[in-house]
């Protein structure tokens, strides 16, 4: 009996399995884009909590705080939304921040919490025709950090 010719069935083998290989592949960088963007959002809130916390008695706490977790996320490139408070009171500017974290000679109630929420827009490193692994995976990181006011 004759053998037939084996000739370019490695070629279609390659072209059956190829795609799948590349979705796997694809799947896993954007998946570690994905953790890779998460530990910098939470890195970048814990050391926000740390900062606002150490803040008691300075002119500029909200400004320090948000100064520090921007340098912190400046690898991201989606959009970072930024919430603080101290002991439940909402900070939007340094004044009311300052306030809430009394001052050098007057310190806040016992167990008084910094809060920071940090908020990101995810954007994928594949786009395009790749889109469609947005489906697979989360749009919007968060990340909550506190720390007691020092």
């Amino acid at each position: 009996m004759k053998r037939k010719s084996q000739r370019g069935a490695a070629t279609v083998e390659l072209a059956l399995v190829l795609p799948l290989l590349l979705a796997l592949i694809f799947g896993i960088v954007q998946f570690g884009w994905l953790i890779n963007n998460y530990l910098v959002l939470t890195n970048a809130a814990s050391l926000g909590a740390h900062q606002l916390a150490a803040e008691r008695g300075y002119a500029a706490p909200y400004s320090d705080t948000t100064a520090a977790i921007r340098s912190q996320t400046g690898a991201l490139n989606g959009t970072l939304t930024i919430s603080v408070s101290v002991g439940g009171t909402s900070c939007t500017s340094d004044s009311t921040c300052a306030a809430a974290l009394g001052t050098t000679t007057q310190a806040p109630s016992a167990g008084t919490q910094a809060k920071v929420q940090l908020g990101y827009t995810f954007v994928p490193v594949f786009g395009g025709s790749l889109d469609n692994l947005k489906s697979i995976m989360p749009t919007s990181l968060s990340a909550t950090m506190s720390e007691l006011v020092q």
